[in-house]
C-alpha cells in the first residue's frame, strides 16, 4: 500500500511536471504578474499589531476576570511615564510641572498629563502621612536649622550666608551628626556656585538642606503619567505622542538644564521601540539571511542556474505568503513577525532536494525534460510528506490559546503548501524557460558523504546508537531544570532609552513599582481587611486601599505639626533686604572664603566636613576670580545671590502650609483618587506592591502567587505577565503532543508500517531531548519569543528523516544510505541553510529574537546530527519490511 501510494504521488506530480515544462514560459510570466499583484495586496493590507497583551486568546478564564476589572477601574496599561530625574529634589520638580503644563497643550497627540502626588491636596497634607516618629525627627532637625532660616530669611544675602556659615562651623565642635549636616550644607553651596556662569544654573536646594538626615524622602525623580492618543491603524501607534513629548522636552528651557533628564517609558514607548528595532533586525536580518543562503545553495548545488532558480522561487513564496497572511491574519505581532527567516530557512529545502536530484540526473546524462520528470517522479512523495509535516508542525499551534505563535503557526504552516507548490512549477519552469544548463557534463560536485564519521556509522551503528543513548539519558536528567522567563522586558533590548527606564522603575519595588497587583472588593471594610492580609506576606511591600488616603494618627501629627510651625513663626520683614553694594559682597565672600581655609577640624582635612570646608574654599576662590574678569561684575554677583537664595521664599511658603493642613477625612480627598479607588457602584479596589526586584529570577512568579493565595481574583501587568506565560507554556505542550500525535498518525497513514514510524520519529524525540539539555547547560531560558523552538524542530526536522527513510525503502540501501544517495547530502545541505537564515536572527538586538536564533541553531544542529547519524544506525539494526 505503501508503494502504491508513494508511486501514485510520484506519477501525478511528475505529470504536473510535463505539463509546467510544456509551457514553461507561460507559467513563468503568469507566475510573476500574480506575484506582482500579491505583493501590492500585501504591502497594503498587512498590518503591525505590537501590543504583546493582546497575544492571548479572549476566551481564557483569566482575561474575562481581567476584562470585569476594567469595567469598573481605569487601566493605565496604555499610559506612558515621562521620568524626570534632576540634581536636586526642586529641580525634578520645576521641570516635570512646566512640561506637564506644555504637555497639557498637546491635545492632538495626548489625552491627559498629571504628576501623582502634585496636586495642591497632597502638597499641603503630605506631612500627615509621615509616621509620629518621622515627624519628631523633622522637629528635632528643623529647631536646629531655625536660626539660619531665620536669619537668611530676614536677610537673604550673600553677606547673612557667610556670616550664618561661619557661626554654624564654629560652633560644631566635635559633634559628628552635626558636623555631618553642616558638611551637606557646604556641599549645596559649592556646587550651586559651580553651575552659576552656566545657562542653566542648579539652584541650591533648599528641601535638601532642610530635610537632610531627617526620615522625609528627598526625591530628585518625578513622573508624569501620560495617556497618549494611540493610532492603532499604524504601524506604530505611539509614534505621533512620542513625538510630541519629545518637541515639548526640546522646546522647553528647563528641561535644558544641567544634570535634567528627560525620558520615556510605559507600554506605548515600549512597544513602539522593541517594533522599531524588530523591523531593522528582521529587515537586516532577512538580507544577510538571503546572501548567507545563496553562498550555501551554491556550494551545494555548484551550478549557477540551480542557485538562481531556487533563490527566485524562494522570493516569490515570500510575497505569496505575505499575502495569504494579509488574508487570513491582516496583522502581524512580535512573534509571527519573524516568518520571514522561517520561510527562508524552511522553503528552500524543497529546492535543494528536488535541485540535487535533477543535477544527478543531469550527470547521468538524461536530457533536462527527462531528468525534471524522473527527479519529480522520485523525490515528489517525500516532498510532499514534508510539506504536510512541516505544516502540521506549525498547524499545531493555531489552536492554542497563545495567539501570537498560533498566528505565526497560521502564516508559517500555510507558506509550506505556496512553496511546495511553487518548487513543482516555477522553479522547472525557470529552469527551462529562462536558465537551461548549458553543460550537464560540469555539474561533477559530489553527491553523496565519504567523510570517515559516515563509515563509522554505517560500520558501528550500535557503538553510534549507546552513544547517543548515554547522551539521551544525561540531557533527560538535567531537562526538568529548564526555565521559562516571564519578564518580558528582558526580551526587548536593553540599549533602549525605554527598557533602561522602565528596569529603573523595577528595582525600585515598593509603590514605585510598574508591576502591581490590583484585587476588587465589595466595600471599604473589606479592602482594609484584606490589605492587612496581604501586608503580612512576605512577598508584599504595602496594599494600598481608599481609606489609606485618610491619614491615621491625626491628631497625634497635628500636634507635632503645630509644635514645628512655632519655630518657623517669625514676622516677616518689613522691608526688603537692602542689596548690598558690589564691593561689600565681594569682601564678604573673601572673608568665608579665607575663614574656611584657616578652619581646623576635629577629623582633619580627610574628613566629611574637612573634605566640604576645601571644596567650598576651592569654588569661592574660582567664582572671586572670575567676578574680577567680568564686564559687568554686578550682574553676575546677583546671579549668584539668585542662585543660593532665589528659591527659599517658596520653600518656606511650602513647608508652612503644609505645618498647618487640617484634619483630613474622606469627603476631603481629591475626585480623582476617589476614581481610581472605588468604583461608581460602590466596589473598592486594593493595590498590592512588591517587596522584592521583580527582575530577580522567579520573583514576578513568587509575588503573583503569594498574593493569589489571599486573593484569587487578582489582576494587574504583573499578574497579565505571570498568565501570558502560564497559556504560552500550556500552549508549548499542547503544540508538541498535538504535533506528535499528527504527524505520527500521518505518517502511519502514507506508510502503513509502525516501524518507519518509529525509526522516522525516535531520533527526532532524542535531539529535543539534547537541545533542553543544553539550554540548561548554557543557562538559556524559554520565553515568548523562543517558546515555539520545540513544536516547531519537530515539523522541521521529521522532512529528513521521511527523505532518509524513504530513500532507503526504495532504494534498499539501509545502514550505508549515507555513502551512497543525494538524499542524504540535500538532507545535510538542507540543514546548514536552515541553520545559516536562523543564525542571522542570533545577530538581533532584540534579546528575546535572538534567543529564539539561538536555541534553533542548537536545535537544528541535534537533529541534523540524530537524522544523519542515529537514525542510519537505527536503519542499519531494524528488521528491514517484507
Amino acid at each position: 500500500m505503501k508503494d502504491r501510494v508513494d508511486e501514485w504521488i510520484g506519477a501525478r506530480l511528475a505529470g504536473l511536471s510535463d505539463w509546467v515544462l510544456a509551457n514553461a514560459a507561460s507559467v513563468c510570466w503568469g507566475t510573476l504578474a500574480l506575484t506582482a499583484v500579491l505583493g501590492v495586496y500585501a504591502a497594503l493590507t498587512l498590518g503591525v499589531n505590537s501590543d504583546n497583551v493582546e497575544l492571548i486568546a479572549d476566551d481564557v478564564p483569566y482575561w474575562q476576570l481581567r476584562q470585569e476589572y476594567v469595567e469598573l477601574f481605569p487601566v493605565l496599561s496604555n499610559s506612558m511615564l515621562v521620568v524626570v530625574d534632576g540634581e536636586t529634589p526642586e529641580q525634578a520638580r520645576s521641570v516635570a510641572e512646566a512640561l506637564r503644563d506644555q504637555l497639557r497643550q498637546r491635545r492632538d497627540a495626548l489625552e491627559s498629563a498629571e504628576i501623582p502626588g502634585a496636586e495642591p491636596f497632597f502638597q499641603k497634607a503630605a506631612l500627615l502621612y509621615r509616621t509620629p516618629d518621622e515627624l519628631d525627627d523633622l522637629a528635632t532637625q528643623l529647631s536646629q536649622l531655625q536660626p539660619l532660616i531665620a536669619s537668611l530669611e530676614a536677610e537673604p544675602t550673600v553677606a547673612k550666608v557667610g556670616e550664618v556659615l561661619k557661626l554654624g562651623l564654629e560652633e560644631v565642635g566635635g559633634d559628628a551628626a552635626t558636623g555631618e549636616r553642616w558638611s551637606g550644607i557646604l556641599d549645596q553651596i559649592g556646587r550651586a556656585t559651580v553651575s552659576v556662569y552656566e545657562e542653566n544654573p542648579v539652584y541650591l536646594s533648599w528641601d535638601e538642606v532642610l530635610l537632610d538626615g531627617s526620615a522625609i524622602d528627598l526625591d530628585t525623580r518625578q513622573i508624569i503619567v501620560v495617556e497618549p492618543v494611540l493610532d492603532f491603524d499604524s504601524v506604530l501607534p505611539a509614534g505621533r505622542a512620542l513625538a510630541a513629548i519629545r518637541e515639548s522636552v526640546e522646546t522647553l528651557p528647563e528641561a535644558q538644564s544641567t544634570g535634567v533628564r528627560v525620558r520615556v517609558t510605559g507600554n506605548p514607548a515600549l512597544n513602539h521601540e522593541e517594533m522599531l528595532g524588530l523591523a531593522w533586525d528582521i529587515g537586516v536580518a532577512g538580507i544577510f539571511c538571503f546572501a548567507l543562503v545563496t553562498g550555501v545553495l551554491f556550494w551545494a548545488l555548484r551550478s549557477i542556474p540551480l542557485v538562481i532558480a531556487t533563490v527566485a522561487t524562494l522570493l516569490v513564496g515570500l510575497v505569496w505568503t505575505g499575502a495569504f497572511a494579509a488574508a487570513v491574519v491582516g496583522r502581524l505581532n512580535v512573534v509571527s513577525i519573524a516568518f520571514a527567516v522561517l520561510i527562508i530557512g524552511l522553503g528552500v529545502d524543497f529546492a535543494i532536494h528536488l535541485g540535487m536530484h535533477y543535477a544527478r540526473l543531469l550527470c547521468r546524462g538524461l536530457a533536462p525534460p527527462e531528468a525534471m520528470h524522473a527527479a519529480v517522479q522520485e523525490v515528489g512523495a517525500s516532498l510532499v510528506v514534508c510539506a504536510l509535516s512541516t505544516a502540521i508542525g506549525f498547524a499545531v499551534f493555531i489552536p492554542t490559546d497563545f495567539e501570537g505563535v498560533a498566528e505565526l503557526g497560521l502564516i508559517a504552516g500555510g507558506g509550506m503548501p505556496v512553496l511546495l507548490l511553487l518548487t513543482l512549477t516555477f522553479f522547472p519552469a525557470i529552469l527551462t524557460a529562462w536558465l537551461p544548463p548549458s553543460d550537464p557534463a560540469k555539474l561533477t560536485a559530489d553527491l553523496h558523504f565519504e567523510a570517515p564519521w559516515a563509515r563509522l556509522v554505517a560500520n558501528h551503528p550500535r557503538a553510534v546508537l549507546g552513544a547517543a543513548a548515554l547522551a539521551g539519558l544525561v540531557a533527560l536528567a538535567a531537562a526538568p531544570f529548564t526555565r521559562f522567563d516571564e519578564n518580558v522586558i528582558e526580551m526587548r533590548n536593553p540599549d533602549t532609552e525605554s527598557v533602561q527606564v522602565f528596569n529603573e522603575l523595577l528595582e525600585e519595588r515598593g509603590s514605585s513599582s510598574p508591576w502591581f497587583v490590583n484585587i476588587v472588593t465589595a466595600d471599604l471594610q473589606a479592602a482594609d481587611r484584606l490589605a492587612a492580609e496581604l501586608e503580612e506576606l512576605d512577598e508584599v511591600e504595602r496594599a494600598v486601599t481608599l481609606g489609606d488616603y485618610v491619614p491615621d494618627e491625626q491628631e497625634e501629627k497635628l500636634e507635632i505639626l503645630a509644635d514645628i510651625s512655632m519655630i518657623f513663626d517669625v514676622p516677616a520683614p518689613l522691608s526688603p533686604a537692602r542689596k548690598a553694594p558690589f564691593a561689600e559682597r565681594v569682601r564678604a565672600l573673601e572673608d568665608l572664603r579665607d575663614f574656611l581655609g584657616a578652619q581646623e577640624h576635629p577629623g582633619g582635612v580627610d574628613s566629611p566636613l574637612g573634605r566640604s570646608v576645601s571644596y567650598l574654599a576651592r569654588e569661592l576662590d574660582a567664582l572671586l576670580s572670575r567676578l574680577g574678569r567680568e564686564a559687568d561684575p554686578n550682574a553676575a554677583i546677583d546671579r549668584f545671590e539668585d542662585v543660593l537664595l532665589g528659591s527659599l521664599p517658596e520653600r518656606l511658603a511650602l513647608l508652612r502650609a503644609a505645618l498647618d493642613p487640617g484634619e483630613i477625612v474622606q469627603g476631603d480627598l481629591p475626585d480623582e483618587v476617589v476614581r481610581r479607588m472605588q468604583a461608581p457602584t460602590g466596589e473598592q479596589r486594593v493595590q498590592a506592591f512588591p517587596r522584592r526586584d521583580l527582575r530577580e529570577p522567579d520573583a514576578l512568579r513568587g509575588f503573583v502567587e503569594a498574593v493569589r493565595t489571599v486573593a484569587p481574583n487578582a489582576v494587574g501587568m504583573a499578574v497579565d505577565i505571570v498568565e501570558l506565560g502560564r497559556v504560552t507554556v500550556d500552549s508549548l505542550i499542547q503544540a508538541l503532543l498535538l504535533a506528535l500525535v499528527v504527524i505520527g498518525m500521518l505518517l502511519y497513514f502514507l506508510w502503513r508500517r509502525w516501524v518507519d514510524t518509529v525509526l522516522v520519529l525516535a531520533p527526532l524525540l532524542l535531539a529535543g531531548v539534547l537541545t533542553l539539555g543544553t539550554l540548561v547547560a548554557f543557562g538559556i531560558p524559554f520565553n515568548f519569543a523562543n517558546v515555539i523552538v520545540l513544536p516547531l524542530l519537530l515539523g522541521i526536522g521529521v522532512d529528513s528523516g521521511i527523505h532518509l527513510v524513504h530513500r532507503a525503502r526504495v532504494t534498499g540501501k539501509v545502514g550505508a544510505v549515507l555513502l551512497s544517495e543525494t538524499t542524504a547530502r540535500a538532507v545535510f545541505y538542507s540543514a546548514v541553510t536552515t541553520i545559516t537564515s536562523f543564525g542571522t536572527l542570533v545577530l538581533s538586538n532584540h534579546r528575546g529574537i535572538q534567543s529564539l536564533g539561538e536555541v534553533l541553531v542548537i536545535g537544528i544542529f541535534f537533529t541534523l546530527a540524530c537524522n544523519l547519524m542515529v537514525l542510519p544506525a537505527l536503519l542499519g539494526l531494524a528488521p528491514r519490511p517484507r
